[in-house]
């Protein structure tokens, strides 16, 4: 049985790799892809209830007008807290793409090291991590240039930033590297080449977590 799963982002950054990988790996969805960057404006400048209604909006209209059957939330940058009060008033199931990942992540004993390249993210993912495991050390490494390179089409410089700035944090005694948005995901492998740390990416470790919203 085929399922309409929406695919909400915030960035376009993540619409051609989330769709990709779930129209390749996932056969049995049917994705419906949204994007409103107008969202990641009030994340950076944390306006949480706009963010949250314009999420909203396009939940329940995706729910009316296309029937999605559940959602996922591409964007890295909205907390447990936000999630919670989307979930509270979503008309279909959702999952915010990177939860199962760092639920994963924070199993560890630590330090692990977290790299990102939007600011906003940084905070909520910590506050991920610290909902599953409050006393988990992390280190974190931010390049905001990097996605900058990425928006501008620029994916060759993004890559080489995103590298070095991971090969740049295992210098630090950490046990794993975390990539804090799906648009590093497919620099895993190399990132876990790189330093010789095992990476967790949230693309593919999301794919269970749909699928257990629509069985």
């Amino acid at each position: 049985m085929q399922h309409r799963l929406l695919l909400l982002h915030a960035s376009r950054a993540s619409v051609d790799a989330v769709a990709e990988f779930y129209l390749h790996h996932a056969p049995e969805l049917k994705p419906v892809n949204i994007l409103d960057e107008g969202v990641m404006g009030c994340l950076r400048r944390q306006e949480w209830p706009r963010a949250i209604t314009g999420l909203l909006h396009h939940i329940q209209r995706a729910k009316e007008e296309y029937s999605v059957d559940a959602a996922l939330v591409t964007c890295s940058a909205l907390g447990p807290a936000q999630m919670q009060e989307l979930r509270a008033a979503s008309p279909i199931p959702l999952l915010k793409i990177d939860e199962p990942m760092l639920a994963t992540a924070a199993r560890d004993e630590g330090p692990i090291g977290l790299v990102a390249t939007f600011p906003s993210t940084v905070d909520t993912s910590l506050a991920w991590l610290r909902h599953f495991n409050p006393e988990l050390k992390v280190q974190v490494a931010l390049n905001p240039q990097a996605l900058e390179a990425l928006l501008r089409g620029d994916r060759t410089a993004h890559d080489a930033q995103l590298l070095q700035t991971a090969e740049l944090l295992a210098r630090n005694n950490i046990s794993k590297i975390v990539l804090a948005q799906v648009s590093m995901a497919r620099l895993a492998d190399d990132v876990q080449s790189k330093t010789g740390l095992e990476t967790l990416e949230s693309l593919g470790s999301s794919l269970a977590g749909v699928r257990s919203m629509v069985s």
